[in-house]
């Protein structure tokens, strides 16, 4: 009879410290985390080409299709905080398998929308249960890399998830033309199937604090007083400054924020630290990604409408022409990583804003003139400028957060970039309207420059240090 003590042990814990003796364990734990970012990103490009066909599909207008889009990002700005903190008090492996629990049903589940509102309502409940096991992946990530090594790690993260959306482009855009576009969130559900069997395997689990208490007044209060400011916005220029809405949020805002920061300074466990706040390390980088995010975001939703109106062109051509764009963010995301401790963050971000206020005159050059190959390098050099920044700003952040609070620093940077994003799209969209106009498109795009000038303003008084190990 054999002894059970001599026999291997093949569980499921067994093989996964099996995996964390492995030196190449940082690695792997990298690729399955970029395949997870991967999954949750894939359909952005497409489905930004495919508004105008989706909006013809349900027999809505272009101004409410633009809230598939918008909508999850609004979600994400009021989640990921919560999330991230989440991850640092209880462990990130459980909320980044959670999250994509949830994210594989509710992305089959956006398939079978049945019209505008359910789109809307499905796809931004998928987005957001993915979206918040972003900050416990980075947190993973960066919490197995040393500090020395954390830029380039951050670099490769930017690039894939700028380029998921590019292949997005080349296998979902023909997939739309054939099928439709119902068969772009059967595929992402099955990619998040594919990338939560991995995670189970691999990702590791980090320090848990279960003596901490989470605090639930500071969240609520991050939460309302976010939500009442990106209503105001959207429905002020929506519905106009009078709207009853509009004047209780516009109230309500200010109020939750400035009793938020309040809670923050007397409980023994907030949310995110009064220490942080007063850092100039981790809030300026990150109010600069925020305010540079609104022009790109805004001008990329635009794209797709752009296209359409100006030059005629179908969903996948519109696609295919707007892959310049992530494939230029993906490399320079790459530089980016790698230029960060060799120039310092400030030098770094402030060059990636002029590169974008630079674009983005070009883009709106080429929009009025018609002239395509002109529009197309500037979105182009737009993606180059955006994601140059991203490992700067990303390391710059969570270097000052510390490794206690990586998820926070994570969610807060998602938080301020979706907000910028949402602030952007809103105000882009709602300005152009159902416009054909060349001059109008030059003047959103001049908006847009305008945002870099603004946040290389911030950059400006960033930080400039070396960061070394």
């Amino acid at each position: 009879m054999t002894d059970d003590t001599d026999r291997p042990d093949t569980s499921l814990g067994a093989r996964r410290e099996a995996l964390r003796q492995r030196p190449d364990y940082p690695r792997l734990v990298l690729i399955v985390a970029l395949f997870g970012a991967a999954a949750g990103s894939y359909p952005v490009t497409v489905l930004s080409a495919s508004l105008p066909t989706i909006a013809q599909s349900l027999g809505t207008s272009d101004n409410t299709i633009t809230w598939v889009i918008a909508a999850p990002l609004l979600a994400f700005a009021l989640a990921t905080p919560i999330a991230g903190k989440m991850g640092d008090l209880h462990g990130h492996r459980r909320i980044y398998l959670s999250g994509f629990m949830a994210g594989c049903v509710l992305s089959y589940a956006t398939a079978l929308a049945w019209d505008v509102t359910s789109l809307i309502v499905l796809r931004t409940l998928a987005q957001t249960a993915i979206a918040v096991s972003g900050p416990s992946a980075m947190a993973m990530i960066l919490s197995i890399y040393p500090k020395r090594d954390r830029p380039r790690a951050l670099g490769i993260w930017a690039a894939v998830v700028a380029l998921s959306p590019a292949i997005g482009v080349v296998s979902g855009g023909p997939l739309i033309e054939w099928v439709g576009w119902r068969a772009l969130f059967v595929v992402q559900g099955t990619t998040v199937v594919i990338a939560l069997v991995a995670a189970i395997q691999i990702v590791p689990e980090t320090r848990a604090r279960p003596d901490t208490r989470f605090d639930i007044p500071g969240s609520v209060l991050l939460g309302v007083g976010t939500a009442s400011l990106l209503i105001t916005i959207n429905r002020g220029l929506n519905s106009g400054w009078d709207s009853p809405l509009v004047l209780i949020c516009l109230a309500v805002s200010p109020i939750a924020l400035i009793a938020f920061v309040g809670v923050e300074r007397r409980v023994a466990n907030p949310l995110i630290a009064p220490r942080l706040l007063r850092r100039r390390t981790f809030i300026l980088p990150m109010a600069a990604q925020a305010v540079l995010q609104s022009g790109y975001m805004g001008a990329m939703v635009m794209a797709p409408f752009l296209l359409e109106r100006r030059w005629g062109f179908r969903p996948t051509i519109i696609g295919l022409l707007m892959l310049p764009r992530p494939l230029a963010f993906a490399f320079s995301a790459r530089i980016g990583g790698i230029h960060d401790p060799r120039h310092g963050a400030r030098r770094v971000v402030m060059t990636g804003m002029f590169t974008f206020a630079t674009a983005m005159v070009l883009a709106g050059i080429g929009a009025q003139q018609r002239w395509l190959p002109v529009f197309i390098l500037g979105a182009a050099v737009a993606g180059a400028g955006s994601g140059y920044i991203r490992p700067a700003v990303a390391n710059s952040v969570t270097l000052a957060a510390g490794d206690d609070d990586l998820g926070i620093a994570g969610g807060s940077l998602n938080m301020l970039q979706q907000i910028g994003a949402a602030v952007g799209i809103t105000v882009l969209t709602s300005l152009m309207g159902d416009s054909v106009s060349g001059t109008r498109f030059l003047v959103l795009h001049l908006l847009a420059a305008a945002t870099a000038l603004v946040a290389a303003g911030l950059a400006s008084r960033m930080d400039d240090g070396r960061r070394q190990e």
